[in-house]
Parts: structure tokens; sequence; C-alpha cells
């Protein structure tokens, strides 16, 4: 009877460790990266943006907006390992560009800042500049294909932030 109880905790003990790796906790990286991946579908104009978002996590919503020209949306979640982000966005329609916007906030963050701010500026889609001043980590990043793309992002001074712009060039009607 000892020998089967103790056989039986002896492969439960084993088991269990494996069963907890199944259990990944997403790293604040990761986090990033992907409220990063939300905002740029939605300043792309990506078709689905909005339930990609929601597929994601967020709770994200369009939102009235004061012109024809305007579309708005905004979202919020929590960001395992940063803290609680709430994300605006602007779909501007000009007569030659299209002009997307996001921002994502998070107040009072935890976790390494230098480490995903690191991280954002190493992505091969990005280049431009990370400084460190005091205990802040800044990069301010041009996006390297189409369209034209712009973040800054930040975490210092108690907040982290994605501020991301893109400028699509309208095609030209086909003259006939």
């Amino acid at each position: 009877m000892r020998t089967g109880l103790a056989l039986f905790l002896g492969v439960v003990l084993a088991v269990t460790p494996a069963l907890a790796q199944g259990k990944t906790k997403s790293s604040p990286v990761a986090e990033a990266v992907a409220a990063l991946d939300v905002c740029e579908a939605f300043a792309r104009f990506d078709d689905g943006a909005l339930e990609a978002a929601k597929a994601a996590g967020w709770d994200a919503y369009d939102q009235d907006s004061e012109s024809p020209f305007v579309t708005q949306f905004a979202a919020s979640r929590e960001l395992p390992g940063i803290g609680w982000a709430d994300i605006l966005v602007l779909q501007e329609s000009y007569p030659d560009y299209d002009f997307g916007y996001c921002r994502l906030d998070t107040m009072e963050p935890s976790g390494d800042g230098k480490a995903v701010i690191a991280a954002l500026a190493a992505l091969d889609r990005y280049k431009g500049e990370v400084v460190e001043e005091g205990d802040g980590s800044y990069a301010s990043l041009s996006g390297t294909g189409e369209p034209a793309t712009m973040l800054m992002t930040h975490w210092a001074n108690g907040s982290f932030v994605l501020q991301l712009t893109t400028i699509t060039p309208k095609t030209a009607p086909s003259q006939e």
C-alpha cells in the first residue's frame, strides 16, 4: 500500500512541473509588441482591426466622430506585466492621404521599461533612436516599409506611451 501511494505521489510530483509549464506567462515585451500590432492595424485602416482587437482581449469599440472624414475607436485592457492600457484611434481621410493615429497610454506601469522600449526599437519594421535620460527610456522611430509610419514611445515619468502615426497616399483615379 505504501509503495503504491509513494509511486502515485512520485508521478504526481513529476507531472506537476510539466503541467505548470503549459501555462506560460506573457512577458511585458511580448505584451507591448502585441499592443503595437493592434495600433498598427488601426492606423493602417485594416479591415477587421476592431474585430482583431476584440479577439486579442481588448474591450474595443467605435466612437461617434465629429466628421464624416474621421472615424474614432477606443480600446482598453490589462497588459500583463505592464498595467492597465487605454487606446485612442483616429482615422482621418483627406483628398490625397489617409492619416492614421493610435495612442496607447498606461499610467504607473510595472516591469522593465528599458527592455520594452529597446525591444520595440529593435523590431525589423522600425529604425530610429533610443535615448536613456534619467529613469526614462524614449524612442523616436520610423517605419521601414509602406505606409509612412512614425512611432514615438516612452517609459518615463510614471507612464508607458505608444504613439503611432501613418500617412498613406491615396491612389489617383486612372485617367481614361
